[in-house]
């Protein structure tokens, strides 16, 4: 008898001792927002890029938390995610602006060859 309570004892100690599962469904949007940020081209852009980073950081730090405080890795998750969001939207802008900027080249190398040619202005 003694043998089986001490074993259940151990059992349901270490049972205590482990983490428990960070938010699957919190890990895989903030996993994910990384991802398409990365894909995007986050990296490429200053602001984004920042942002990136400090989504990656707060998702390590939501995973090394989460045994303290699973409530506080949860919160870093959301964290996580807004910001590789907003990386992700950074990003997107950035390539707009590029688009835009070669159109307006574009349309000014047209004006030019235009002009030199006796065309309208």
């Amino acid at each position: 008898m003694r043998r089986w309570t001490a074993a259940a004892l151990v059992a349901f100690g270490s049972a205590c001792a482990s983490a428990p599962p960070l938010p699957a469904e919190r890990l895989s949007q903030a996993e994910s927002e990384v991802r398409a940020a990365q894909e995007i081209g986050a990296e490429r852009a200053p602001q984004a890029k920042v942002h990136l980073q400090a989504a990656r950081d707060t998702l390590a730090a939501a995973k090394e938390t989460n045994k303290d405080d699973p409530e506080g890795a949860a919160r870093k998750l959301d964290i996580a995610r807004a910001q590789a969001e907003l990386a992700n939207a950074l990003a997107r802008e950035q390539m707009a602006k590029n688009e835009l900027d070669t159109a307006r080249s574009r349309l000014d190398a047209l004006k030019t060859s235009a002009q030199a040619k006796g065309g309208t202005p």
